[in-house]
């Protein structure tokens, strides 16, 4: 059984078509690099399947129960999580800032509390916790924002370009990160544009161009796809489909 299916998933923005007839899934435990040239979609996937945009076709499905309509808190207590490209954390500790997402789950405070601090030294970084974020390094403000994500406890986590910014030195450092997270339960689809990194940790990758998926398979089978090939190139093939 799939955790997450995607079915003739469509966005538009006035003539512009961001999302084209998407389809896929994913199974539980997976973890999925999303690749594509830049404007091809990837982040207007993320916001369609966690709720910030209506899709205008299309259903998302996450296990058993159909979420295409469904707002984004109501997707948060569902089972997704999702970071964002630019961290912006809140202007108070960096236990405080998990202890927020945390307290969608825990109805007391010294429960999220005790989740938000676990979360914390699961990502290495408990040591850090009544720093202000605004004090600490991007390598460092990056991990909370997966924190803060984890916090909610999800079954699908949407990782957006948590490596980007990072040094040669931070990546590799973070690259054990993906796989602990989805040790702890959590299934991943990660967009990157670091691609020594996604083809290291994907089991899977989907590659978008245009906003249709051009091709899926694993990181070998992508980075020879001749239709990959033309994306990445600029160029266009008739007989790939976009």
């Amino acid at each position: 059984m799939s955790l997450l299916k995607v079915k003739n998933l469509t966005k538009r923005f006035g003539g512009l078509v961001a999302v084209n007839d998407l389809s896929f899934e994913v199974s539980p435990g997976e973890i999925v690099g999303l690749i594509g040239p830049n404007g091809a979609g990837k982040t207007t996937v993320f916001n369609l399947l966690s709720g910030i945009h209506s899709c205008d076709a299309g259903s998302v499905t996450l296990g058993d129960r159909e979420i295409t309509h469904l707002a984004p808190h109501r997707r948060s207590l569902a089972g997704i999580g999702r970071t964002f490209q630019v961290v912006r954390p809140f202007e108070m500790t960096v236990l405080e800032n998990v202890m927020v997402p945390a307290l969608a789950r825990n109805k007391s405070v010294a429960k999220a509390r005790e989740t938000a601090f676990a979360v914390l030294k699961m990502m290495g970084i408990e040591n850090l916790a009544d720093a202000l974020p605004g004090n600490l390094t991007l390598a460092q403000r990056k991990r909370i924002e997966v924190a803060r994500a984890m916090a909610t406890k999800p079954r699908l986590l949407l990782l957006d370009e948590v490596l980007a910014g990072l040094n040669p030195t931070e990546v590799a450092e973070n690259l054990p990160l993906i796989r602990q997270l989805r040790d702890q339960g959590a299934t991943i689809i990660f967009i990157e544009h670091v691609m020594a990194a996604v083809m290291k940790v994907s089991e899977r990758v989907l590659v978008m161009a245009q906003g249709a998926l051009i091709c899926c398979g694993t990181p070998s089978e992508v980075t020879n796809d001749e239709c990959v090939i033309k994306a990445y190139l600029g160029e266009e093939d008739p007989e790939c489909s976009l």
